[in-house]
């Protein structure tokens, strides 16, 4: 991926992480005086943490770990994009909560379903060109998963009528939830086959154990909406990021 292509996805994370920061702060401000804020917090400080962690380690890996090669080099700039994008889950809580009306539920359910599924996909394509990287191949495969995520979010049933969507834009149909969980697993799964090579490194085992993490976590508090899955998929998100991170110190993924 070019130097170009990776600062332009990583301003439209930084555009992203502001603008849902904003409403989060904003949504925040309105429910403290209503006395709401405890039934709130549960949905907007998970996207809040989630966000800025996300956009941290893409700015982190971007400007102080860059060289070398890797599959992930290629994918965690628009990993990281479509991680903060899914955050967008949260604005029907905010545009109830300030009547502020940014966007329509459908466009919200499609963005949401789009970011979900596809970092999915990316997630999947870390794990599947651990060992070998062709940038073709990845190119192709990335076109066909983000081809691929936004038919299946314009095309899934969603009940934006549900009472549950005006507090998190969430996955109401069980066929695309199950399509999203079977690729997670499946990213999982390649990881796990990775590890298990004898040859490989500390750096590189410790590598996987990360992206295992961020997939679980990311994953956890995408999908859900419960508070105690949430901060569980939280400290395991984190800890991904933060692995990552201390990894890349030495190891070098970014291209």
């Amino acid at each position: 991926m070019g130097k170009n292509i990776r600062f332009i996805l990583l301003g439209i994370q930084a555009f992203i992480t502001l603008l849902l920061t904003f409403a989060i702060f904003h949504a925040t401000w309105i429910t403290v005086q209503l006395g709401t804020w405890e039934t709130a917090q549960s949905h907007l400080l998970p996207s809040l943490i989630n966000l800025w962690f996300a956009l941290v380690a893409a700015l982190l890996l971007c400007f102080l770990y860059r060289a070398n090669v890797g599959a992930e080099a290629r994918v965690l700039p628009l990993l990281f994009l479509m991680i903060s994008l899914s955050n967008i889950k949260i604005l029907p809580l905010y545009q109830a909560i300030t009547h502020t009306f940014i966007l329509s539920a459908s466009v919200i359910s499609i963005a949401y379903h789009f970011a979900l599924l596809f970092s999915s996909f990316l997630f999947l394509a870390s794990g599947l060109f651990q060992q070998t990287i062709t940038p073709i191949k990845l190119g192709q495969y990335s076109f066909f998963g983000a081809a691929s995520a936004l038919l299946l979010s314009i095309l899934v049933p969603v009940s934006i009528n549900n009472p549950a969507f005006l507090w998190e834009a969430g996955i109401t149909n069980r066929l695309f939830l199950g399509v999203c969980i079977l690729v997670n697993a499946l990213a999982v799964f390649a990881f796990v086959i990775v590890m298990f090579d004898k040859n490989l490194s500390r750096q590189s085992f410790s590598r996987c154990l990360a992206f295992i993490l961020m997939i679980i976590g990311n994953a956890m508090v995408a999908i859900s909406q419960g508070a105690i899955i949430n901060t569980i998929g939280l400290i395991f998100y984190v800890a991904g990021v933060t692995t990552l991170i201390l990894v890349t110190r030495t190891y070098h993924i970014w291209a």
